[in-house]
């Protein structure tokens, strides 16, 4: 059996496989948690330096953004989807050249960065959401695992851009945690 293959009842499974299912896995689970949000359990926190779900949902679409469009293709910032997508121009909200690497993401964003924001809706974030997945896994699908592992653009090509891509999906998995604890939290507190 090839090593990029996994044995799997229903048959081999590529690594581009792997990572799509944990895509699509992950978009699925975030529906359910979302499914019925209130626009006021969407942007509460639970305290001044906490994050909203509203700011979870956007960094997880960024996160994700950043790292394929510009981390693992080495694309310039502008074919980034927040940008090439208009969401920057329709809600007047640039995040290039803020926060870590001048990423956007909200990763050592100030508490004055963060409030800065716009108060996203959740019909755009989910927009974005999809999006950005969408893209991720047709890139993903479109390239061989010879494609995928070659070294990424960012983090002086240390990493494969299957690595810089996986890092982030791993971040959303991660964030999709942390969104169903704040919705709990802000259950039991009204």
């Amino acid at each position: 059996m090839p090593t990029d293959q996994l044995l799997h009842p229903h048959g081999n499974l590529t690594a581009n496989d792997v990572m799509v299912d944990y895509l699509d896995d992950n978009q699925r689970r975030l529906r359910r948690t979302l499914a019925g949000i209130s626009d006021d359990c969407l942007h509460w926190k639970a305290d001044e330096e906490s994050n909203s779900i509203a700011t979870n949902l956007w960094h997880m679409a960024r996160i994700l953004d950043v790292f394929v469009t510009h981390l693992a293709l080495g694309l310039p910032t502008n074919q980034e989807r927040w940008i090439a997508g208009g969401w920057a121009k329709e809600t007047n909200y640039d995040p290039r050249g803020i926060g870590r690497d001048g990423w956007g993401s909200v990763n050592e964003y100030t508490l004055e960065e963060v409030s800065a924001m716009p108060k996203f809706s959740l019909g755009l974030l989910i927009d974005f959401i999809d999006d950005v997945y969408k893209t991720v896994r047709d890139y993903i699908c479109s390239s061989s695992l010879e494609i995928l592992c070659q070294p990424a653009n960012g983090f002086n090509g240390q990493y494969t851009r299957y690595q810089v891509i996986s890092m982030a999906v791993i971040d959303n998995v991660r964030h999709l945690g942390e969104i169903r604890l704040i919705k709990s939290l802000w259950e039991r507190s009204i």
